[in-house]
């Protein structure tokens, strides 16, 4: 229903543009300062039967302003006497032929007489006077007194002045939010030295804002910033701030105005209302995966998820405030909110503001991660339902636009943009072929021949439930050779697997003894000698319990594959720091995993391959509660044959089974005897990244070379 609502939206055929910046409401100021003067009390045609009392609660209509004489003459002597003479007559004319009146563009209202032809009608020998409070009709040509003119042009300029400083809100508040990223990341390009570096980044950038958690969600609602994260969330804050309570000039006497309450509480209001329109394309150009800052920033797609709840929090406060201004100026007006209940911008901006309102609790941790799927859709259709509710709310305020579509068509065309390379992305790989895997208990693993994919990916299984367009992210374990389709369909394991494990490291030679790891055989797929990708997945609910439900399947299962997202580095502006490899301020690369974790960390390991020889050490710390993962992950790392040492290759590993690892303990030796500085790539249960973080960053600040990089995809 929602999107149908969406596809339904009215065009337009010319979208207005912003206040001040390309649209001009009071391009006469003078000729909008007489219509504001010059009384209303016409005696119209329709009035004809009413009572004096019930005639003064009347407006006329836009045909009874066209037709009345005395309305005419006495427009056209104000503008005639205000009115600079530097003025171009075209101008007047404009403004007389269309914006006089207001509704003169409805069917049937014909000016009685043009500008020119209703000076003609005044009797120049005798001068019009002002309209005396006796007067209950207007029924002759008046003039405007100095003071009542100046005050209504203190009206007008005052309305110039909020609207264009609206706009420039607006933009500023947009703009800044799209521009100061890259500003934000372009600094790491500075030529700082590496110390200096080093203990800028562990005192301002990496640590969480407060306490020690940003991994783990904080009473099931959300996650704490980093401080680099929370300096540009005060940033957002700081000028949502002033663009919302800033910028309200004082024109008095104001005729338009008289009551400066009133005033600052109508034109605060719509400002918060304007910014929210604003906040709107951010909000999306967040949460896109395939999002413009991503390629030209360094900030990982967990951080704009991140800044996108934030975005999302400011705006629906923004939309919120809005609506209860507007309801309380309705109260304030004796039977004016009944009145506006009734009228369809009134009860389309409750549903907008409702729907908002609805996003921001439904989108807290703890509904995501017990019902994920639930909340998808939800979180979709309440998405549609407050641009549909923006949209129709702002069409029949301003009988178009009021130029606020602009952001609109910003926001669904950023949305646009993400889902069309959504599908590039995955047609580029067609219909693949998943195969899985028990690894053991507690795992599986999945593999796609003849995709080639690194970093992390997202993959459709289109026939495991109806919600077909469902899709998670996995991390890719690398490009592997498939397996003929004559070699056993077996599952990972090794010759000692009948022994019983004890918590011990697998480097420790006590462990080699024990005949805990001898040989490793890998997985065989069915995937006729094709390469391909592998996921090792820890199956919880939903989408990865179907999956494990398929395990040993051998026709396996349809699968599309969108990628390739992730660390890729291949932009300027996103420079070497979206990459692992070593460099030489820091030529030693430390890998911290935990269970599942070390798929994301894997291209670190590779990343430090060179044709020229290690430029440092590797090494890898893996703590994992079953052995079975291990015998998969280091069968794909070395082949069929007996591992010989605890190095793989070129990587120095170190595999904990069964029990906790010492983080604090393993950052601590290994950063004290490392030669140069060193990076650290963590991925795991998010508590041990959160403590990996948290250690780095202390270590950095007593003069350690270290760099932090966070693996763990925080949603």
């Amino acid at each position: 229903m929602a999107a149908v609502l969406l596809l339904s939206l009215p065009t337009v055929s010319a979208t207005e543009l912003l206040s001040g910046y390309g649209r001009n409401e009071f391009k006469v100021p003078c000729a909008w300062a007489c219509r504001y003067a010059i009384p209303s009390m016409l005696d119209c045609p329709e009035y004809a039967g009413m009572t004096a009392e019930e005639k003064a609660q009347q407006y006329p209509s836009a045909a009874c302003f066209a037709n009345d004489t005395s309305y005419l003459t006495s427009m056209a002597y104000c503008i005639n006497e205000y009115c600079d003479k530097s003025i171009k007559d075209y101008k007047l004319v404009e403004f007389w032929d269309t914006d006089m009146i207001y509704g003169q563009d409805d069917p049937g209202v014909v000016l009685r007489f043009t500008y020119n032809e209703a000076l003609a009608q005044i009797d120049t020998k005798k001068a019009p006077k002002p309209m005396s409070p006796d007067e209950t009709v207007l029924n002759r040509t008046i003039s405007i007194s100095r003071d009542t003119y100046q005050a209504n042009m203190n009206g007008v300029k005052s309305y110039r002045a909020i609207g264009k400083n609206e706009s420039m809100f607006s933009l500023l508040v947009f703009l800044s939010g799209v521009i100061m990223p890259v500003g934000f990341s372009l600094l790491r390009l500075l030529p700082i030295p590496t110390n200096l570096r080093t203990k800028f980044y562990a005192y301002f950038i990496d640590p969480p804002a407060w306490g020690r958690k940003h991994s783990v969600p904080v009473l099931g609602l959300g996650f704490i910033p980093t401080r680099g994260q929370m300096i540009f969330i005060l940033y957002l804050i700081g000028v949502n701030l002033a663009a919302v309570f800033a910028g309200y000039p004082n024109y008095s006497p104001n005729a338009l105005f008289p009551d400066r309450r009133y005033e600052v509480m109508r034109h605060m209001a719509n400002r918060a209302g304007a910014v929210a329109f604003a906040n709107l394309p951010l909000v999306i150009l967040y949460a896109g995966r395939n999002s413009l800052l991503l390629w030209l920033t360094n900030w990982s797609h967990s951080t704009f998820l991140l800044l996108h709840r934030w975005v999302a929090t400011i705006c629906t406060l923004q939309v919120c405030f809005h609506s209860l201004m507007w309801l309380r100026i309705m109260i304030e007006a004796e039977h004016a909110e009944r009145e506006a209940s009734k009228l369809p911008y009134w009860y389309w901006g409750i549903i907008g503001t409702l729907s908002f309102s609805l996003l921001v609790p439904l989108s807290v941790y703890y509904f995501r991660s017990i019902m994920y799927e639930v909340f998808l859709i939800g979180h979709i259709f309440f998405a549609i339902m407050a641009i549909v509710g923006s949209w129709y709310h702002i069409w029949y305020l301003y009988t178009g636009s009021g130029g606020f579509d602009i952001w609109l068509f910003i926001a669904m065309a950023i949305w646009s943009f993400d889902r069309f390379l959504r599908i590039v992305r995955v047609s580029k790989h067609g219909i693949k072929k998943a195969y899985i895997t028990r690894v053991d208990d507690e795992y599986i693993r999945v593999d796609i021949p003849g995709v080639n994919c690194h970093g992390y990916c997202y993959a459709y299984f289109p026939t495991l439930s109806w919600r077909m367009w469902e899709n998670h992210p996995f991390s890719v374990v690398g490009c592997n050779p498939g397996h003929a389709r004559d070699d056993p369909h077996t599952t990972s394991h090794s010759d000692s697997e009948d022994r019983s494990l004890s918590p011990t490291s697998i480097s420790d030679p006590a462990a080699k003894e024990a005949g805990i790891i001898t040989r490793t055989r890998t997985i065989a797929t069915r995937s006729n000698g094709k390469t391909g990708i592998s996921f090792f997945i820890r199956p919880h609910s939903g989408l990865t319990k179907l999956l494990a439900k398929k395990a040993g399947l051998e026709a396996g299962i349809p699968v599309l594959i969108e990628g390739t997202y992730g660390h890729e580095g291949k932009t300027y502006l996103q420079g070497n720091d979206g990459n692992f490899a070593p460099t030489p301020e820091y030529p030693n690369v430390l890998c911290i995993a935990g269970g599942v974790g070390v798929t994301a960390v894997l291209p670190a390991l590779n990343s430090s391959l060179s044709l020229y020889g290690p430029m440092g050490t590797t090494k890898l710390y893996w703590g994992i509660r079953n052995r079975g993962l291990v015998d998969a992950i280091q069968g794909m790392m070395t082949g069929i044959g007996e591992v010989t040492g605890s190095k793989w290759g070129h990587i120095d590993a170190h595999i904990t089974v069964g029990q906790r690892q010492n983080v604090r303990q393993i950052l601590e030796e290994e950063l004290e005897r490392a030669v140069g500085g060193t990076t650290v790539v963590a991925c795991g249960p998010l508590a041990m990244c959160d403590d990996v973080r948290y250690t780095v960053a202390a270590l950095a600040r007593h003069g350690t070379v270290v760099r932090y990089m966070e693996e763990a995809c925080t949603w």
